[in-house]
């Protein structure tokens, strides 16, 4: 049975290629992560409800995040990262572990530095279209760097990779249908909007002067977040109570979209409008969506920005910056796509997106399994 030690920063993949794994007995999985949401706070976090959940041993550290620049938190930010490498030997000493499989993140960075010093084979991946500050120390060590995009910046000429794609969760290669699209006006076309588990303000804030003049040629699913005690999914309940009651029904609002729904509601959507993470570009390039990003302005080294660049090389987005976000610019921007675009099917066939990235990463998994050391 190979034993498989999973960690990192970025969790979706993470999780889709484990959901693949456990199918199999030949594979034995551990997960090291964060057993709390945040530094502080006693609310467990995904990472943990979900493995645990799947029955499979958590086994938690404490770590510090890298620091780019200096600020009140670098010092106790040093002060964790070597108890994380203490715990992290400590773990793969009891488990010994025939490869560890990272996903970047400063969780990441002990575990594979431990893994390196007790002669652990590893393999990362990279989510975002730009190679994150953790990967590009973990990619010296790594037998292999797998990456979500053929164009990547900053990897090293020197560090062997494999273009597999992202892992995406199988929601989006089957399709349920269910009742959430089902709502309003069948007959308009259904946008999704979407900023993320914490929301994106600057999205709410304009759509909440917006919608009006929207709800009575679209039906729009908003996923809004829930940061800062519910302040802008409250905000846009009054604007919803504000709309003539006929329209009321084409506008949904949700603090989350449950995470089996969203393959669903994006395969139904006619406009996707959201920030450009990794898993948001991956999951409308699969889909064929056009889209509206609006990059996150200070995501690490531009990336969000990069990740959008993607989709708008091949025509499938129209990238506006948060700066430039003005309640006209969008409306006239969402006329426009929905009037002229005709989704086309040239990401699978041109392999950017790759839909088979789960059993790529897998592949490599046992090549270098039985490969020396």
């Amino acid at each position: 049975m190979l034993k498989i030690m999973i960690c990192g920063g970025h969790f979706s993949p993470a999780l889709a290629v484990i959901e693949e794994l456990i199918k199999n007995d030949d594979y034995q999985i551990y997960y090291v992560g964060l057993k709390n949401s945040l530094e502080g706070d006693k609310a467990l976090s995904l990472e943990y409800l979900t493995i645990r959940r799947l029955e499979i041993p958590f086994l938690s550290i404490t770590t510090g995040r890298l620091q780019r620049f200096i600020s009140l938190n670098t010092l106790p930010s040093l002060i964790k990262t070597p108890i994380g490498l203490i715990q992290s030997l400590l773990i793969i000493q009891k488990i010994k572990p025939d490869i560890i499989l990272s996903f970047g993140g400063f969780v990441a960075l002990p575990v594979t530095l431990a893994g390196w010093l007790m002669n652990v084979r590893i393999i990362t991946h990279e989510q975002t279209s730009v190679l994150g500050l953790a990967n590009r120390i973990i990619c010296k060590y790594a037998k292999i760097l797998c990456l979500s995009f053929k164009d990547t910046k900053k990897v090293s000429e020197r560090t062997k990779f494999a273009v597999t794609g992202n892992p995406i969760r199988k929601d989006f290669f089957q399709i349920h249908k269910s009742d959430i699209c089902n709502f309003g006006n069948n007959k308009l076309p259904l946008i999704y909007i979407t900023g993320g588990s914490q929301g994106a303000r600057s999205i709410n804030k304009i759509l909440s002067k917006i919608v009006s003049k929207m709800i009575n040629k679209y039906r729009i699913i908003h996923q809004c977040g829930e940061a800062n005690n519910q302040t802008d999914y409250k905000l846009l309940l009054k604007v919803k109570d504000n709309l003539p009651l006929k329209s009321q029904s084409n506008y949904m609002i949700f603090t989350h979209v449950p995470p089996n729904k969203v393959a669903e509601i994006m395969y139904n959507s006619s406009l996707i409008i959201g920030r450009s993470g990794a898993n948001t570009v991956t999951e409308i390039g699969i889909m064929n969506k056009p889209a509206i990003l609006i990059p996150l302005p200070w995501s690490a080294d531009n990336e969000q920005f990069f990740n959008a660049l993607v989709l708008e090389k091949y025509g499938l987005a129209k990238i506006i910056k948060q700066k430039d976000l003005k309640e006209d610019l969008l409306i006239q921007t969402i006329d426009s796509i929905i009037k002229r675009h005709s989704a086309k099917s040239m990401f699978i066939k041109e392999g950017l997106f790759k839909s088979n990235a789960v059993i790529r990463i897998i592949e490599i998994i046992n090549t270098v399994a039985k490969s020396s050391s």
